[in-house]
């Protein structure tokens, strides 16, 4: 997987060729040159806002990056639970655990295959909610012989309410997203010390380009990231389902 996108790259040289441009026009009817004796102001205008940017955008990935990293310690904690029935539930009869296996295979090849899709257009899952049920349905319905297989029942129990807790905990962070004011107010810092930067009346033309071009860079990757990031069930950097894929092949 590419990390970042071609039409990623794409949009990047657009903005690019824009700021560039507007940079050169601006240079081209002399506006640079009547700020030139601005300069400093532009400066410490530069600075105040650059600055803002730093801890806004500071403070936005630290909030993703909690979230991101949440969902993905509760998939493992969820897949975990689930790998843990099958495998507690291999001393019962194959009349008893045949169900509960085959509940679990089916609910995780939903997730494999539909979940993640929906999660990341922020819809309902309802399909998986009731597959999910019949796991615990079918943990329930087991009917112990034995002192031993009541040992057994009692901790599938236990498992099977920790899934049930850890899915739930998922799916809250799963549909959480930075709110959108905090989004907006990042993007309207970016394109002001962007546009900071074109207006600064710097004495060479050559500086000047290359100053629009490492800004535009650096502030469009920033926001790559950030817009990446807030919806970990697509984009570049993703959580992965491979926990729950592994339920379906390697686990019995």
């Amino acid at each position: 997987m590419e990390f970042i996108p071609g039409q990623v790259r794409f949009r990047w040289v657009k903005i690019f060729i824009v700021a560039a441009g507007f940079y050169l026009a601006l240079r081209a009817v002399g506006t640079q040159e009547l700020l030139r004796t601005d300069a400093e102001g532009i400066g410490a205008l530069l600075q105040i806002i650059g600055t803002l940017y730093s801890v806004l955008y500071a403070f936005a990935t630290y909030v993703i990056w909690g979230q991101f990293t949440a969902v993905e310690n509760e998939i493992l904690k969820e897949s975990g639970s689930l790998k843990d029935l099958l495998v507690f539930s291999r001393p019962l009869a194959e009349r008893m655990r045949d169900p509960i296996v085959r509940a679990i295979k089916n609910y995780a090849r939903a997730v494999v295959e539909s979940e993640w899709g929906a999660l990341s257009r922020s819809e309902d899952t309802d399909s998986t909610d009731r597959m999910f049920l019949e796991i615990t349905t079918q943990v329930a319905e087991i009917k112990p012989e034995s002192e031993t297989q009541s040992v057994i029942f009692e901790r599938l129990l236990d498992i099977a309410n920790q899934a049930s807790a850890h899915r739930d905990e998922r799916l809250a962070l799963s549909v959480k997203r930075m709110p959108r004011t905090l989004f907006a107010f990042v993007t309207l810092t970016a394109f002001m010390i962007l546009l900071l930067v074109i207006i600064y009346p710097f004495h060479r033309l050559l500086l000047g380009l290359a100053a629009v071009a490492i800004t535009s860079t650096l502030l469009f990757f920033a926001h790559f990231v950030l817009s990446d990031l807030d919806n970990p069930f697509e984009g570049s950097w993703n959580v992965t389902n491979d926990p729950f894929g592994e339920l379906i092949t390697r686990f019995r």
